[in-house]
């Protein structure tokens, strides 16, 4: 038979376990991390679709619900061609590919002349407007954020040699950051433990 202190301590891990994944279901934050690199391109060359480049490397993308951020930092190296542009592409999987971008980096805007090199380490942060796309139905921002949680979308690395596409990351399924509210909880829900323990 459970006792009514263990069903009280239950009872408080449950609704501290609720909060949590509530709170990190509407995180403030989410996070991408994400590795780039050719055999991720889906419309190459190579019979696997992939370029067969050298060129690899790494992505982080932030997006902040309170302010409509997207905040990215991508780094890569031994590409073969030079830098043209750089979207964010989707709804697409890790199977296929898609012209429709969701995010513009570069291209529109304008990439700049230090950027024309075959590697780059590159970060900014602006806010999500509704994207407008030749060909495609207008974006609004929470149809980008569905893509991006859905893990539908990816980075694509256009180039002088590869106009398609040299190098591409995946961003796949978003990190939830726990906020100020999951964390007071959690601290509240261990210290009414605690205190039971005790007595």
């Amino acid at each position: 038979m459970i006792s009514n202190m263990n069903r009280t301590t239950l009872s408080a891990i449950a609704f501290c376990f609720a909060v949590v994944v509530a709170s990190a279901t509407n995180a403030d934050i989410l996070e991408w991390n994400f590795e780039i690199n050719e055999q991720q391109v889906k419309n190459g060359p190579e019979p696997d679709g992939s370029t067969n480049s050298p060129g690899k490397g790494t992505g982080t993308i932030f997006y902040n619900s309170e302010t409509n951020t997207l905040s990215y930092s991508l780094q890569w190296d031994g590409m073969v061609g030079d830098l043209t542009k750089l979207h964010i592409h989707g709804p697409a999987d890790a199977n296929s590919s898609n012209p429709q971008h969701i995010f513009e980096i570069y291209g529109p805007p304008t990439l700049p002349a230090e950027l024309v090199t075959t590697s780059a380490d590159i970060s900014g942060s602006r806010e999500l407007t509704t994207l407008i796309q030749t060909g495609f139905d207008p974006l609004e921002p929470q149809q980008v954020v569905d893509i991006m949680v859905a893990g539908n979308a990816y980075v694509n690395v256009h180039t002088s040699v590869f106009g398609t596409g040299e190098i591409r990351g995946n961003l796949g399924i978003p990190i939830p950051e726990p906020s100020s509210t999951i964390l007071t909880v959690i601290g509240v829900s261990m210290f009414v433990l605690q205190r039971r323990r005790t007595r």
